[in-house]
């Protein structure tokens, strides 16, 4: 099995032992390590992983899931006192892994550098699910800090029957522990474990809730966690010896590629298989319903086959969705998903907003519209498969690989203990992207071929065809009084995501539907308003989702893009709170604040104060002079204004203000200045927590002023960086400040949690800029993106 010229050799000696035909359970049996697995980052590569080794004829399942209800399923100690951690966890690029190992280290009382970190493999690491919903940091770290805690009380008791002294007269730093009365009676962690087992029990009803007995140490006593430990995955992806779930290579792999129907709902009539026979190293045309590939021996092979392969498809009948320049009066027009079935949703309501609006001194309105935006990974989806010795081993960057697993087993009937998923790095991430199509495509092509499989998407295929964030239009009413007190809010929005796809289902992934395979109760859709925790006595808020003539086999499928439906939502409501300062002549930080100090009531996580905390953080850092917005345009060519969004995502609240300037001749806005305030509790990394920040907030920037797919009624029409243009070097920030914010009433509290921090600060961006393009010029976008060209027609019919 080929190895890794530059595998870390920790790693290196942490996979040895599940190399060829040594399983890890067969390991744990007979070692004297033990080990503690959580949510962190990978730095294993393919090197060393292989194809499937050989198995003995009676081993059926080479893949159990590791229990985490078992010390010895979370970390290995070594010999020589080094650790490896076992995380559940996957890593997009926001140093999560580091930051695990940071609170793991400090836990077990082991210096940062004589620990790695193994992430994301099924066979290896407890299920933790991978990555989703920011709550890495927030929810399994807690879990990993409590199992690293319990493995240093182990040890210590070990510690206190050699030396035959009291635990509590030991000491213990950086994996020595120490007779307190002698500190010369020393015994390291790898001397301690001495060649057996822990075999130590853990409780917890799931694994978020997984504990031992030990409790974590209270803050004033981490030591690694608070450092700006630099993230250990950058320097091989800078010197470019990292190896990326693309670079995978196994012998005897073939390459396949897809050829997707040239419009929506087509029905595949025929293919001419003699019109790619004749392309050098050609193996097979597959194809099940209407889902077609090709597979040659060849990566450019494959290619040219899929170009060149001759198919006949027949259009369906009915249109499968509107064309995107009547997207939104088609979603304000049409019937509900579930109206007058019983089913549908109902508001959520408090007070009476009706009568609080008819009775308000003055009601403003205003719609919002936000159109289907994609994943648009910089590199195409793509996954390898091995059906060796009749398992199956996926090598992908899906971000959720045990759902991965567990759906791909489904889909192919075999048992789960048979399939085995590797996450290692690549360009998807940030919801549920196209990498779970990939995956599934080559299991399926591999199992059909009997040998190993490489798919990639091509880039005109991932624009069209990946999953998209959903479209929203919302329309919002508020009452003011006569004081400029908003006294009532109304929330009304549609959201195109009947049908919405989850992670990995089965049933769901687009070879499944191009295969005629549907979900027995495809998901209804729907969805929330803005996450903010501002008084307003009598307010409503509906959302409904609407479907389209075409449900299945559709480029316009939905699925979770990056923080779901939080940018969408936050740019409506931040949006109109602006709307509403200006119609009551307040300065829009100042409105925003006695929104929040309406009412003193908090909740267990002072979401209120914090929340007051970071607008009043966000205004002092910028400089924000009080005034009401807009003022009066200047006559310059380029106008500058600012503006400020807030909102709160499960329990991490922020501000952004971003500062533009909008040219009056081309349309086209750069975002000049941003400043974000950011409370997500106790900070693991500041150095990671800030370029996490900056992540989201660039991206923020890109979805804004550009991304949009577009589509005429039968396909997607926007299939490349120029018809889907992103954010270029041409248009970052001058200057991006992170303001960190400890805004808990008890700052100094022992217990300080943890949140999230991957995806907070994304959903604050779209309203930010555009109220600051509202501040620059008295023109209120109100849909996005904010390409040059929409902004010179508002421009244009404003007069300026």
């Amino acid at each position: 099995m080929r190895r890794a010229e530059r595998l870390p050799a920790g790693i290196d000696r942490a996979l040895a032992p599940w190399e060829e035909s040594t399983s890890r359970r067969d390991f744990l049996k007979t070692s004297g390590v033990f080990v503690l697995g959580f949510s962190g980052v990978g730095g294993i590569g393919v090197a060393g992983l292989g194809r499937n080794g050989p198995r003995a004829p009676d081993e059926a399942n080479l893949y159990p899931d590791p229990d985490f209800l078992q010390l010895d399923s979370w970390l290995v100690v070594h010999d020589d006192g080094t650790a490896t951690f076992y995380v559940g966890k996957t890593d997009g690029g926001q140093g999560t892994g580091t930051a695990m190992r940071q609170m793991m280290c400090d836990e077990l009382d082991l210096a940062y550098d004589r620990a790695t970190l193994v992430m994301g493999r099924t066979d290896m690491t407890v299920d933790q699910g991978g990555s989703g919903g920011s709550d890495a940091i927030e929810r399994d770290a807690l879990a990993a800090r409590r199992v690293a805690a319990e493995a240093r009380r182990v040890l210590l008791e070990l510690a206190a029957e050699r030396f035959e002294i009291p635990v509590d007269e030991l000491t213990v730093s950086e994996g020595v522990i120490s007779a307190a009365s002698d500190p010369s009676r020393t015994a390291t962690y790898g001397e301690l474990i001495g060649g057996r087992r822990f075999d130590i029990a853990l409780t917890g009803r799931n694994v978020n809730e997984t504990t031992g007995l030990a409790p974590v140490k209270p803050v004033r006593e981490l030591k690694i966690v608070g450092q700006s430990i630099p993230r250990y995955d950058i320097p091989a992806k800078v010197d470019g010896s990292l190896e990326w779930a693309v670079d995978v290579t196994l012998p005897g792999m073939v390459h396949a590629r897809n050829v997707r129907p040239p419009f929506a709902g087509a029905r595949l009539v025929s293919i001419d298989e003699s019109s790619v026979r004749g392309i050098p190293g050609f193996i097979r045309v597959v194809h099940e319903g209407n889902y077609v590939a090709v597979v040659c021996e060849r990566e450019e092979q494959a290619i040219q086959a899929a170009e060149n392969l001759a198919v006949e498809w027949e259009k369906p009948a009915t249109a499968p969705f509107p064309p995107s320049e009547d997207l939104f009066d088609y979603m304000r027009g049409a019937t509900p998903v579930g109206a007058g079935t019983g089913n549908s949703p109902r508001p959520r309501a408090e007070g009476d907003p009706d009568a609080a609006l008819a009775g308000a001194a003055m009601v403003v309105e205003a719609g919002y519209d936000i159109p289907f935006q994609g994943h648009t990974a910089i590199g195409p989806a793509h996954a390898v498969a091995d059906p060796s010795d009749g398992q199956m081993t996926i090598y992908t960057n899906d971000m959720k690989p045990y759902s991965h697993r567990t759906g791909i087993a489904e889909f192919l009937g075999m048992p789960p203990e048979q399939v085995r998923v590797i996450w290692m790095e690549g360009p998807q991430l940030y919801g549920r992207t196209a990498a779970d199509d990939a995956g599934f495509e080559a299991a399926y092509l591999a199992r059909e071929l009997g040998r190993p499989v490489r798919v990639q998407w091509m880039r005109h295929e991932e624009t069209a065809w990946d999953t998209k964030g959903p479209a929203f239009a919302i329309d919002l009413r508020g009452g003011l009084d006569e004081a400029g007190n908003v006294v009532a809010l109304a929330y009304r929005a549609r959201i195109a995501n009947y049908a919405h796809v989850g992670y990995n289902q089965a049933d769901t992934v687009l070879v499944a539907q191009l295969m005629g395979i549907r979900p027995e109760r495809p998901s209804p859709g729907g969805g929330r308003g803005p996450d903010a925790m501002y008084h307003i006595p009598n307010r409503r808020e509906e959302t409904r989702a609407v479907r389209f003539p075409l449900a299945f086999e559709t480029p316009l499928r939905t699925g979770n893009l990056r923080d779901p439906n939080g940018p969408q939502t936050t740019f409506a409501g931040e949006s109109f709170i602006d709307e509403m300062a200006g119609a009551s002549n307040a300065d829009p930080v100042e409105f925003r604040l006695r929104l929040l100090r309406g009412s003193t009531d908090d909740d267990a996580t002072f979401r209120r104060a914090r929340s007051i905390a970071v607008v009043e953080a966000a205004a002092d850092a910028y400089g924000w002079d009080a005034r009401p917005s807009p003022p009066a345009p200047g006559d310059e060519r380029i106008l500058t204004g600012r503006g400020i969004s807030y909102a709160y995502r499960i329990q991490t609240a922020v501000a952004t203000i971003a500062e533009v300037e909008v040219d009056r001749e081309s349309g086209r806005v750069w975002v000049k200045r941003m400043v974000c305030a950011h409370d997500c509790g106790l900070v693991i990394n500041p150095d990671g927590l800030e370029s996490t920040i900056q992540g989201n907030l660039l991206h923020g920037i890109s979805r804004t002023l550009y991304e949009e797919v577009q589509f005429d009624g039968a396909r997607v029409t926007s299939v490349d960086w120029r018809t889907h243009p992103t954010l270029t070097h041409r248009d970052a920030p001058e200057q991006i400040d992170v303001v960190i914010v400890n805004g808990d009433p008890n700052p100094d509290r022992p217990d300080l949690p943890h949140y999230g921090a991957g995806e907070p600060s994304h959903r604050t961006v779209p309203a930010a800029i555009a109220n600051a393009i509202a501040d620059a010029t008295g023109v209120r976008m109100r849909r996005i993106p904010l390409r040059p060209e929409r902004v010179l027609a508002e421009l244009m019919a404003a007069g300026l």
